[in-house]
C-alpha cells in the first residue's frame, strides 16, 4: 500500500521515484514524510540513492537556511603566539653569555659556581643592552608599517620573526666575538 508523502520543507507533494523535492530542491530523506501520526519519522535513503555518489548542489533556499560552519577559532593566549620569537631572544642571550664568560682569562681556573655569577651577570647585562633595540626596532616598523596605511598590533610586529633575527644576531656576534678576543 503506497502512501502520499510531502516536502516538510515546502509541502510540495512527492512521488515514489523523486529523490528531491521538486519544490524545494531539498533531498527526499530529509524532507520527506507520510501524513500518518505513526508514520511521521524521516524517510532514510534508499541503497540506490546512496550507493548513486553525492547528491545534486543544494539549491539557494537550502545554502540560506543554514549558514556554513566557521572554523574553530584558536586563542592561544597573550604570550602563547610570542612563544618561539622568545624562547630566541632568551636563547641566544644564554647561548651569547655563555661563550663570552668561558672566552673570559679572568675566569680561568675559578669554580664553576663563579663562572656561572659571571654568565648570569653577563646575560643580565645582554638583556638590559638588547631589550630596548629590539623594541626601538619593533616600534620602527610599526611607524613604517602604520605610514603605509595598515594597522598591525604593536606586539605583533616586535616579534615578527624578521625583527627577531635581525636582533638575535648581533647577541651571538657579540659571545662569538667574546670568544676571539
Amino acid at each position: 500500500m503506497q502512501q502520499d508523502r510531502y516536502c516538510r520543507n515546502c509541502g510540495q507533494e512527492l512521488r515514489p521515484e523523486d529523490q528531491f523535492c521538486t519544490g524545494c530542491g531539498r533531498s527526499l530523506h530529509a524532507t520527506a514524510h507520510v501524513p500518518t501520526p505513526e508514520a511521521d519519522v524521516p524517510v532514510p535513503p534508499s541503497p540506490q540513492q546512496a550507493e548513486s555518489g553525492p547528491p545534486s548542489p543544494p539549491r539557494a533556499t537550502e545554502q540560506a537556511a543554514s549558514p556554513p560552519p566557521q572554523p574553530p577559532q584558536l586563542h592561544p593566549g597573550k604570550l602563547g603566539q610570542f612563544r618561539w620569537p622568545l624562547f630566541l631572544f632568551l636563547g641566544s642571550v644564554i647561548v651569547a653569555s655563555v661563550l663570552d664568560a668561558a672566552a673570559d682569562p679572568a675566569s680561568a681556573g675559578e669554580s664553576v659556581g663563579f663562572v656561572m655569577g659571571i654568565t648570569l651577570v653577563r646575560g643580565v647585562v645582554l638583556l638590559l643592552n638588547y631589550v630596548p633595540i629590539w623594541l626601538a626596532l619593533g616600534g620602527l616598523v610599526y611607524l613604517v608599517a602604520r605610514l603605509l596605511g595598515k594597522k598591525p598590533p604593536f606586539l605583533q610586529v616586535v616579534f615578527d620573526w624578521w625583527v627577531t633575527v635581525v636582533v638575535v644576531i648581533p647577541i651571538l656576534l657579540s659571545g662569538l666575538l667574546g670568544l676571539s678576543l
